[in-house]
């Protein structure tokens, strides 16, 4: 048995739960000992980051093309908006994957 003080100091792959009792680990003993769980901050971050920006960015889009403004000045409107509402749909997919991370 290892004494509490040094459990931190144990290997981060070996789980104490699995030298002492010869099984398995639970998912969250596994998350916790390994330090899993503290990603979940920055990816719920920028999952939302990445999903407010994609939806911001396909709702623009979509009210420019309805009203027949420009969505780039310069460039004709059917590049124009293909490219902006791949680029949303692009953050969406992004901003789920992070979610999916977690």
């Amino acid at each position: 048995m290892v004494h509490p003080e040094f459990v931190s100091l144990t290997l981060r792959g070996a789980s104490l739960g699995l030298l002492r009792s010869g099984r398995r680990p639970t998912r969250e003993r596994r998350h916790r000992e390994t330090g899993y769980g503290m990603e979940s901050g920055p990816a719920v971050f920028a999952g939302a980051v990445f999903v407010l920006f994609g939806a911001a960015l396909l709702i623009w889009t979509a009210v420019r093309a309805r009203h027949g403004a420009p969505v780039a000045l310069g460039v004709r409107p059917a590049p124009a908006i293909t490219l902006a509402a791949l680029s949303g749909v692009v953050f969406l997919v992004l901003g789920v994957w992070c979610f999916g991370r977690i």
